[in-house]
C-alpha cells in the first residue's frame, strides 16, 4: 500500500500545479480510493450548503426583510457581521 506522504509528494502536488479543476475531479472519480471519494463528497456537500446559505441570505437582504435575514444566520454568520 502506498504511503500518503509518497502520494502527496509525488502525485498530488504536481497534479495541482499542472492541471485544471475539472481534470483533477476526473482523476479523483477515476481512482478506486474510497477515502478520497468520501472527502470529495464531503467537500461537495459543504460547497452546496454554503452556496445555498449565501443565496438565501442574498435574497433576504435584497427583499429588505431584516427579520428573515437575521433568522437565516441568526446574526452569527460572516454576512451579518460585515453588514
Amino acid at each position: 500500500m502506498l504511503r500518503f506522504s509518497f502520494v502527496r509528494a509525488y502525485l498530488l502536488v504536481p497534479a495541482v500545479r499542472l492541471s485544471t479543476p475539472n481534470f483533477r475531479r476526473f482523476i479523483i472519480n477515476w481512482l478506486p480510493w474510497k477515502y478520497l471519494h468520501n472527502v470529495r463528497d464531503i467537500i461537495d456537500m459543504m460547497y452546496d450548503t454554503s452556496v445555498e446559505i449565501f443565496e438565501l441570505k442574498k435574497k433576504a437582504l435584497v427583499a429588505g426583510d431584516e427579520a428573515s435575514a437575521e433568522q437565516i444566520g441568526k446574526g452569527k454568520d460572516i454576512m451579518s457581521i460585515l453588514s
